[in-house]
């Protein structure tokens, strides 16, 4: 369906086995067997730790003695998904929400089977090490573990596995040694917060260095849910029903994603990197025309001066944004690319979310139907072409 175009998976997930500690001892000895370090809710790979996910966006700005219990907030459902020995027809088959990387020749069979020639790796262990751990030392060692992991495991068959490295951004000297510590290992893309660490957002010139880095070293950067924290008012939690602190604690996970982006394009951070790339995953996708209309009508004469000032930079915020940001849908009936892809052409791309209850196990035929009332180009473009043109760009093809 891609012409001579190779289909690149730009958000698929894959964990450290269960026992990946053992080899690092020095780690374990040190890791608290519940996290996060300094209010220990949750064990890994657990209800606990997806209930975490799904709430802690209100409840981080709730004193910790307000805060409603983690066993209240978890449900029957969260506790199915990570019983190993969960009963049949839970999700599609095969499907896992924390995979081991305990066979990656078979992940590798199952993209030829379905025909994906490449495939970026998430490790949600990663994010989750990244969100949960504060003590600066002790989360940059979690994560150059992780990282260090999944490309060792998955190093047989680099050519087509590619785990996406594992960051956080309260020492920008170490981000960008870990990029190309991790580029020298494989890795083509990084996962970057939407929330400011240590005092310094990404429009900021200090973190240049970071962006520079991406682009010398052919990575893209990943906005993905797992680092897009939300910003609530705690009084929100002012409740004793845990579905209303889940609920609101889901709302609107684009918003965090708009104000990154808005920030690097308004901040020129894409006039300065002409070559990098922020890609956004699992954020939703009906919100992102309507925030590119609204940018591009904040710069437009007659309407900057009210907000904006004089709109200084030499492309439009659209233009900006159809070469510089790319965007993923699930294969799922309710994320259909069509209308973005027509609302805003090129920058639109392919992700099978796999093995995620909520990806597909045969994801190119899903989109074998949903895009069929496309060209071949735009098919192309939108199974591989637009993230090749991507790394290309970069001077560092696939």
């Amino acid at each position: 369906m891609s012409g001579s175009r190779p289909v690149i998976d730009v958000d698929a997930h894959f964990e450290p086995a269960a026992e990946w500690l053992d080899e690092f001892p020095a780690l374990k000895a040190e890791l608290p067997d519940l996290l996060p370090d300094t209010d220990p809710r949750f064990t890994m790979d657990s209800g606990e730790m997806f209930a975490y996910f799904v709430s802690d966006d209100l409840l981080r700005n709730v004193p910790r003695e307000r805060r409603m219990p983690i066993e209240q907030l978890v449900t029957p459902a969260m506790q199915i998904m990570f019983d190993p020995n969960r009963p049949a027809g839970v999700g599609y088959d095969g499907a896992d929400q924390y995979p081991p990387m305990s066979d990656p020749a078979a992940r590798v069979a199952w993209m030829d089977e379905v025909g994906v020639a490449y495939q970026h790796v998430i490790s949600g262990a990663g994010y989750t090490l990244a969100r949960a751990i504060d003590d600066p030392a002790l989360g940059h060692g979690a994560l150059e573990a992780v990282n260090t992991w999944m490309t060792d495991a998955a190093a047989d068959h680099r050519d087509r596995l590619r785990p996406v490295t594992s960051l956080r951004f309260d020492d920008l000297d170490w981000v960008v040694a870990e990029l190309s510590r991790m580029r020298e290992r494989g890795s083509r893309a990084f996962l970057v917060s939407a929330e400011p660490a240590g005092g310094i957002p990404p429009m900021h010139p200090d973190f240049d260095k970071v962006w520079a880095a991406a682009t010398d070293l052919g990575m893209i950067a990943h906005l993905h849910v797992g680092m897009n924290p939300g910003l609530f008012h705690p009084a929100w939690a002012n409740t004793d029903d845990p579905a209303i602190i889940r609920l609101i604690s889901l709302q609107n996970p684009h918003h965090s994603a708009q104000v990154f982006l808005t920030a690097v394009v308004f901040g020129g951070v894409f006039e300065r990197h002409p070559n990098l790339t922020v890609l956004v995953s699992e954020l939703g996708i009906d919100w992102f025309p309507g925030w590119v209309d609204k940018i591009d009508s904040m710069a437009a004469p007659g309407v900057s001066p009210l907000v904006v000032g004089e709109y200084r930079w030499p492309l439009t915020p659209r233009e900006y944004v159809q070469r510089n940001v790319r965007i993923s849908p699930i294969p799922a009936p309710h994320e259909s690319p069509l209308s973005l892809m027509e609302q805003v052409p090129g920058v639109t791309v392919f992700s099978s979310d796999y093995p995620h209850y909520e990806g597909n196990p045969d994801p190119l035929a899903y989109y074998e139907r949903e895009l069929a009332p496309l060209d071949d180009t735009a098919r192309g473009t939108f199974l591989g072409g637009a993230i090749a043109e991507v790394y290309a760009r970069m001077g560092d093809p696939v």
